[in-house]
C-alpha cells in the first residue's frame, strides 16, 4: 500500500496543497485563498486548509484517514503563540499528531534550493527574509506587515508610488510618469481621487500592492522618480538579508539567496534589480531563482531531502510564479 503525505504552503494572497506519495511523487494539487490567521482569522484558515485537503483527497481517491503525514507552511506563522493556534486548530480535527507546522519563508528555502544553507528573500504583498545554515540555525528578519515595514514588498513599492503621485500633484515634487500609470492601473481620472479610493477599499493593502508593476514599468521607461522607488525598496530589503547573511555566518562562503514571491518572479527588472544590489552587498552571495516551490518545500520538511527528482526531470516542481 502507497502512503501518502499532503503539504501546503498556505500564503496570505493564495494557498497552494500537494499530495504526494513517500518517494515524492505528486497525486494530486490543489488552490485555495488566503491561510494567514493574521489576515482571516483562525476560522478562515481552517475554511482554507480543510478545503484544499478535501480537494487533494477527492482528486487523487484518497481518505483523509490514509494521508500519513501533513505539513502546514503558512504565512503569519512564527511566534510561539502563532504555532500554538494553528496546533489547537488541528487538534479538533484529530490532525495535530500527524502534522507540521512551519513558516511558508521556511518552506520557500527548502524548495528553492537543494543546499543545506541559505537565505531566501520574498517579495510579495508583504516582505520576509528567511535564513538558514548547514547546521540547522534559523533566523527570520522583517514579515511584521505594512503598518511596520515590509520594504521591498509590493505594497512598499505601491505605497510609495501613490506618495510620489500626490506629491508631484501638490507641486512639491517634480512630475513623473508614474502619474499615468499609477493612474491607469487603478484605474482613476485624476490624481485627486486617489484618496478617496484609497480610504474606501476593503483590501487597501492588496489594492496598493498590484500596482508595484507599474512603478516598474515606470523604472523601465527610465522615469527617475521611479527609478529612485525601486533602488530604495531593493536596497532596504537587501541590508535585511545582508544582516541575516553576517548573523548566520554565512556570508564567509558561497551560498544561495533565494529570490521568491511573485513581485520578483512576475517581474524580471526588479529581480534583476535585486541580484545587482545583492551582488554588491554580499560578494559571496549567489543570487538565484527557486527550483522549486514553497509547497513542494513543504514536502522536504515531512520527508526530507530527495535523492533525486521523482520522474528525472530535474524542473518538475519548478516554480512558474508566486504570491
Amino acid at each position: 500500500m502507497p502512503r501518502y503525505y499532503i503539504a501546503i504552503d498556505g500564503g496570505s494572497s493564495n494557498s497552494t496543497g500537494l499530495l504526494a506519495k513517500e518517494d515524492f511523487q505528486v497525486v494530486s494539487r490543489a488552490s485555495a485563498g488566503c491561510a494567514n490567521y493574521h489576515v482571516v482569522g483562525v476560522a478562515g484558515t481552517e475554511k482554507t486548509l480543510l478545503s484544499i485537503i478535501e480537494s487533494l483527497c477527492s482528486a487523487a481517491g484518497v481518505s483523509p484517514k490514509e494521508i500519513q503525514g501533513f505539513c502546514f507552511a503558512l504565512s503569519g506563522v512564527s511566534r510561539p503563540r502563532d504555532f500554538r493556534s494553528i496546533e489547537e486548530l488541528l487538534r479538533r480535527y484529530l490532525l495535530h499528531k500527524r502534522s507540521k507546522i512551519i513558516s511558508d519563508a521556511e518552506a520557500a528555502l527548502l524548495g528553492g534550493t537543494a543546499r543545506a544553507e541559505g537565505i531566501v528573500i520574498i517579495s510579495g504583498t508583504g516582505s520576509v527574509v528567511f535564513g538558514r545554515t548547514a547546521s540547522g540555525k534559523t533566523m527570520k528578519i522583517g514579515g511584521h506587515g505594512h503598518l511596520i515595514g515590509d520594504p521591498g514588498s509590493g505594497y512598499d513599492l505601491g505605497i510609495r508610488a501613490l506618495r510620489a503621485v500626490l506629491a508631484s500633484a501638490e507641486g512639491r515634487a517634480e512630475k513623473t510618469k508614474l502619474t499615468r500609470k499609477i493612474l491607469d492601473a487603478i484605474p482613476l481620472k485624476a490624481e485627486d481621487e486617489i484618496v478617496p479610493w484609497l480610504y474606501a477599499l476593503d483590501d487597501p493593502k492588496g489594492a496598493v500592492a498590484r500596482l508595484a508593476p507599474a512603478v516598474i514599468a515606470a523604472a523601465e521607461e527610465a522615469d527617475i522618480v521611479a527609478g529612485q522607488i525601486l533602488r530604495a525598496a531593493a536596497g532596504e530589503l537587501a541590508d535585511l538579508a545582508t544582516f541575516t547573511a553576517r548573523q548566520l555566518g554565512l556570508a564567509e562562503k558561497p551560498f544561495d539567496i533565494v529570490l521568491s514571491g511573485g513581485v520578483f518572479l512576475k517581474n524580471p527588472p526588479y529581480f534583476d534589480l535585486m541580484q545587482s544590489v545583492l551582488s554588491d552587498k554580499i560578494s559571496s552571495a549567489n543570487p538565484v531563482r527557486p527550483e522549486n516551490e514553497p509547497a513542494f518545500g513543504a514536502l522536504v520538511a515531512l520527508l526530507g531531502r530527495p535523492t533525486s527528482s521523482p520522474t528525472g526531470k530535474p524542473d518538475e516542481h519548478s516554480i512558474a510564479h508566486g504570491d
